[in-house]
């Protein structure tokens, strides 16, 4: 069994994104809650406070307020694309230096890695999520229909 073991940015970086992102208010009082349970459990803290939930939506609002939610969910966010980047350079050998997400609107509309490659250059794979949707629709036009496998009937009499 691998272990992996990460560690996550610190509150210093979350308060900062936040005091940028916001134009002035870290949520310094948040991220310290958020990662609270890391004194006791480690790196194992983000099975706490670290995920989507009514309950925590609602007490995050009543506490800090509704703009609180978008740090919490952002500082989520971070911690995990972290992770995914520390995971993909020990299953991969290699790692992106950017990772850049477009929104077309509320949705995801592409993803963009960077890498710099040995010469400098920088590399970019760009994944576009409409194309992505668009291939997947030609794909199952072209699919022909799978014959039906019942396990359990008879099919030789």
């Amino acid at each position: 069994m691998v272990v992996h073991r990460c560690k996550m940015p610190n509150q210093e970086v979350h308060c900062e994104i936040s005091r940028i992102r916001t134009k002035g208010n870290s949520y310094q009082e948040l991220h310290a809650w958020m990662d609270e349970a890391s004194k006791y459990i480690g790196s194992n803290h983000r099975l706490e406070r670290h995920f989507y939930t009514e309950e925590y939506k609602d007490y995050i609002t009543e506490r800090w307020g509704a703009k609180a939610v978008v740090e919490w969910l952002f500082h989520i966010a971070i911690d995990n694309l972290e992770t995914a980047n520390k995971f993909a350079i020990n299953e991969y050998k290699a790692s992106f230096e950017e990772i850049i997400v477009k929104f077309d609107g509320k949705k995801i509309s592409q993803c963009n890695f960077v890498k710099t490659t040995s010469n400098g250059n920088k590399k970019v794979l760009k994944v576009s999520v409409n194309e992505k949707e668009k291939i997947n629709e030609l794909v199952k036009k072209e699919e022909k229909p799978k014959k039906k496998f019942y396990p359990y009937k008879r099919r030789f009499r």
